[in-house]
């Protein structure tokens, strides 16, 4: 049987633009050191012509011929790869993690029949990221962008600085940087909704999968995240962040939203919580 024919254990999509190998480089070296990631997917989304000369039976190459977004060139890889594989896994191409994380996170999505799971997140600093989240208020997503000090308070609850992060646990949102699903769950919610270029389209993932299954937080794996918070360094990118936040509010209510109300009490009287001052 071909690589190509092979019912694959995980598939692996990055989105690339305008990025280097060097930038590159330790995400697959990680993904690569994992054998049940048996397809790398590199979605080119302009300015990566190189990935296309890489020598590696287990990367593909995709050219979408030109930038439409994040969420559109995760959905490419899709495409191509929902209907080889058993889970899919949506990476960013600022990741790194020791051998054998991914592998602990797959056995616990696949051995638990899991369809949505997320990995303990650190900063390249070794900071803990609160990448498990409620669903957002138009407040936490404009205080916490220009009014840094009101919106930090807001984060308290938003990002469940209280929760227990040694236990897993079910949340509404996870970060977008790296989601391990189903391949089916991706079938059935049409992947990335296309309208958000940039932003956001992780929360609207995680919204629609939620009538469909339990998104959760697994603290034995453990990935870093480099994450450059682009939107705060380029106008452009800024532009496009609040492009989306304003599509996403204007698609699920501003501020009569019941079923974010639902899913955000369900969240905060079930996970586990901790002392503030307790080590992460």
């Amino acid at each position: 049987m071909s690589l190509e024919s092979k019912q694959y254990q995980i598939v692996a999509s990055i989105v690339l633009f305008n990025h280097s190998y060097a930038q590159l480089e330790d995400t697959l070296s990680s993904l690569l050191s994992e054998p049940c990631v048996e397809k790398i997917v590199l979605v080119d989304n302009g300015g990566a012509e190189w990935a296309a000369t890489l020598n590696n039976p287990r990367i593909s190459y995709l050219s979408l011929g030109q930038n439409k977004g994040f969420g559109c060139g995760h959905n490419f890889a899709m495409k191509h790869y929902l209907d080889k594989c058993s889970y899919f896994l949506i990476c960013n191409p600022d990741i790194s993690f020791a051998k054998g994380e991914l592998e602990r996170l797959y056995h616990f999505a696949r051995d638990g029949k899991h369809k949505f799971v997320s990995p303990r997140i650190h900063y390249s600093d070794g900071r803990f990221q609160y990448s498990c989240r409620l669903l957002p208020t138009p407040a936490n997503l404009f205080l916490r962008r220009f009014a840094p000090r009101w919106g930090a308070k807001l984060d308290v609850i938003y990002e469940l600085h209280h929760a227990d992060y040694t236990q897993s646990f079910s949340i509404p949102s996870v970060s977008g940087c790296f989601m391990l699903m189903d391949s089916q769950l991706l079938k059935q919610l049409n992947g990335f909704d296309e309208r958000y270029f940039m932003y956001s389209e992780d929360i609207d993932l995680c919204r629609r999968a939620l009538p469909l299954t339990e998104i959760l937080f697994y603290p034995d794996a453990t990935i870093t995240h480099a994450f450059s918070k682009g939107s705060y360094k380029s106008l452009n990118l800024l532009i496009y962040h609040i492009k989306s936040v304003i599509s996403y509010f204007n698609k699920w209510g501003w501020f009569f939203d019941r079923e974010r109300v639902l899913a955000n009490q369900k969240c905060l009287k079930t996970i586990p919580m901790t002392s503030p001052t307790e080590k992460r």
